[in-house]
């Protein structure tokens, strides 16, 4: 990460490498269907609320229809992002006040 970034700077970056490293993970075995689902939301060119709920409602779509399996690692890291996503939705929709300190 960025040094001197901001909180939800930081988190945008963890979030962006999460993905990174899931689609290499599901190019390298060539898993489509779950890479199917992180396209629809990932690379993200912004970090906007919109943008961040796209990729909010596929994971959760992929972790509801397509990753049953609990003990598989890939499953535990969408759920982790798919965490994070949601946090990031939540501080977005405070007031800036609330969210700067103050």
């Amino acid at each position: 990460m960025v040094p001197y970034l901001s909180e939800r700077e930081n988190s945008i970056e963890h979030v962006n490498a999460m993905c990174l490293h899931l689609f290499d993970r599901w190019c390298e075995t060539r898993t489509v269907v779950p890479l199917t689902y992180l396209l629809r939301g990932w690379p993200m060119m912004n970090s906007d609320p919109e943008t961040l709920r796209r990729l909010g409602t596929a994971l959760r779509e992929l972790r509801r229809q397509h990753l049953h399996d609990s003990n598989d690692a890939a499953f535990q890291e969408v759920c982790e992002l798919s965490d994070c996503v949601e946090d990031l939705l939540i501080l977005s929709s405070l007031p800036t006040w609330l969210t700067s300190g103050w």
